[in-house]
């Protein structure tokens, strides 16, 4: 029986109780043995001359692989140097969990994207002061909406100096504020959610936008494709904002993508899809 790990930090687990269960219940089914852990209760690093991880003070027996669901890109790489597969990988948590190092790697494919500045922290009231033009400034950490601002005549929310992180500075772009979140598992395009803001310029699901399913044109899904081609994904989301003319342009790519929009718009088990990718991966190496 494959055993695996399911991480998660105890604010996001009690979020997603039902989610975790459905894993568990899966797994059962599957013949895989999944076994919740927190991150809070988890501690790694180097001990007597190598990598160690223990979970409330104990060591631990390794799993087979671990789908890890919380944003700790360097978790992902320690039990990947320990021999378990990490779902996503440490390239794909490294990589799409930093906004600015993800538009510099897709930039490769010369597809279509928001002109996007790289700005240090210490550096952004300068940069804002010299803006012209409406323009959104994100944190290059934030996740599911948060950490993004809307800046206009160099006025800005005073929030946005106490946050401890990088940020990439775009020009405003697409009035109908929508976004298309194309779900992604292994090489496979599941499904896409198209999303509209009900207010403001922000179409996330999870601050109240309005969804509902959408089908690429052959020449998005070949956009798609190649984005797809640059890594090895597990399960993720990839983010387009939809220009004035309805063009595509690329947006960003989330690690520890959410569902929920999925589950409003489409009957689908992603928790048993998501397994058996998984379960056909893992035996391969066997």
């Amino acid at each position: 029986m494959l055993h695996g790990w399911l991480i998660y930090s105890k604010e996001d687990s009690i979020k997603n109780e039902w989610l975790i269960n459905e894993y568990i219940r899966e797994g059962k089914e599957l013949g895989i043995s999944i076994e919740l852990l927190l991150t809070d209760s988890l501690e790694f690093g180097v001990k007597d001359n190598t990598w160690f991880v223990q979970y409330k003070d104990q060591e631990m027996n390794l799993p087979d692989f671990a789908i890890v669901r919380t944003i700790y890109p360097l978790l992902n790489r320690q039990l990947e140097m320990m021999g378990v597969s990490t779902y996503n990988n440490s390239k794909v948590a490294e990589i799409c969990n930093d906004k600015a190092k993800t538009y510099q790697y897709v930039a490769q494919l010369k597809i279509p994207m928001v002109d996007t500045r790289f700005c240090r922290k210490h550096e952004l009231v300068k940069r804002i002061s010299k803006l012209e033009d409406k323009s959104v400034v994100k944190s290059v950490s934030g996740h599911g909406g948060s950490e993004v601002f809307l800046v206009e005549n160099q006025t800005y929310d005073k929030e946005i100096t106490d946050i401890d992180s990088n940020f990439v500075i775009q020009p405003l772009v697409g009035s109908k504020h929508q976004d298309l979140r194309v779900y992604v598992l292994g090489d496979e395009i599941l499904a896409c959610v198209l999303r509209t803001a009900k207010e403001g310029f922000k179409s996330n699901f999870s601050l109240g936008g309005d969804v509902c399913l959408y089908e690429l044109s052959k020449e998005e899904e070949e956009v798609v494709k190649r984005i797809i081609s640059m890594f090895d994904f597990g399960l993720v989301g990839i983010d387009f904002i939809v220009a004035d003319d309805n063009t595509l342009l690329f947006n960003e790519i989330e690690d520890v993508v959410g569902a929920r929009m999925l589950y409003q718009c489409k009957d689908i088990n992603l928790a048993k899809m998501y397994l058996e990718f998984i379960k056909l991966k893992e035996m391969k190496k066997m």
